[in-house]
């Protein structure tokens, strides 16, 4: 598959001055802080091909291209289409690969067929960069740098900044090592919400350091054994899935536990499916009609059941 995309991708290029020139603008995966923000005007079907029209392909470079920014679809198609469950392929969307990844990002990516669609994932301010993220945000600081490095880059969003001084503090480390290991989910959570509390730690902070504890917080919430021992100790579901949602915007893992939340509770009234409903946008964008929504969360349900 992947020798059939670099053969496609190259012949296109080779035919087309345009589709070489908006490929050649992307970052081959080096010198990352030299790359400029090219003019969206380059990028229109009537922009000027003259200066571009003599340069022959750099093989090397387009290789690199490709495999710094060629993204593997997922499968949030076959769920909103409701078929091809098994498809899966490899695709290059240029203009959506000039987008930066965060660990606190802000939009998702959806592919609908041959075309990718980017939509907001959280509330997003006026003027702020459009991020979406290049991993799984759902892991400790130590894993994403991790995965950072194999990407070529060190991310240094707020979020990121953010952990790097909580993991100063001794008791933080301990929290990390008793999450790594699997043991005792549930004292895991406490020390860290009491940890907080005592670090004072408000607003999007909870937010980021719930979600990069994302694994212990999910099993309690799944378990109505663990939801009986440690519940009264702990936050409520609703209060943890909405503080990692505005910190690292929606995931289907969240929202997963969200709906097997109120399912279990009785919820199910117009204020609870409402915040479903949100959720969900936040996951599959705002391409679907609200009734087919509604259908795909019920799906969720059903599958956690």
């Amino acid at each position: 598959m992947w020798k059939n995309f670099i053969e496609k991708v190259l012949q296109s290029a080779s035919k087309c001055h345009q589709i070489h020139r908006s490929i050649s603008m992307l970052s081959p995966g080096e010198d990352e802080d030299g790359l400029q923000v090219p003019d969206m005007s380059l990028f229109s079907p009537e922009s000027d091909e003259i200066s571009f029209s003599n340069e022959s392909l750099d093989m090397s470079k387009m290789l690199s291209i490709l495999d710094a920014n060629s993204l593997v679809e997922d499968s949030n198609s076959a769920k909103v289409l409701g078929k091809n469950r098994g498809y899966y392929g490899v695709g290059l969307w240029v203009l959506a690969s000039f987008i930066n990844h965060s660990c606190d990002p802000n939009a998702r990516r959806l592919h609908i067929g041959d075309h990718v669609l980017v939509h907001a994932s959280r509330d997003i301010k006026a003027g702020e960069e459009i991020t979406f993220p290049y991993f799984d945000v759902l892991l400790q600081l130590s894993n994403r740098k991790e995965m950072a490095t194999n990407w070529g880059f060190r991310c240094n969003c707020k979020r990121c900044n953010f952990e790097e001084n909580m993991c100063s503090k001794q008791e933080m480390r301990e929290i990390e090592v008793g999450s790594e290991r699997g043991f005792d989910v549930g004292g895991v959570v406490y020390r860290l919400e009491e940890g907080m509390r005592r670090w004072m730690v408000r607003g999007k902070g909870k937010g980021y350091l719930r979600a990069s504890f994302w694994a212990p917080y999910s099993k309690i919430f799944e378990s109505q054994n663990l939801m009986k021992r440690w519940g009264r100790r702990i936050p409520a579901m609703e209060a943890v899935v909405e503080s990692v949602v505005d910190a690292v915007g929606s995931d289907e893992r969240v929202l997963k536990v969200l709906m097997e939340g109120l399912k279990r509770s009785g919820g199910g009234g117009v204020g609870d499916m409402e915040r479903a409903m949100k959720l969900g946008r936040g996951v599959y964008g705002k391409v679907m009609k609200k009734q087919a929504l509604r259908t795909l969360l019920e799906q969720c349900n059903q599958e956690q059941s």
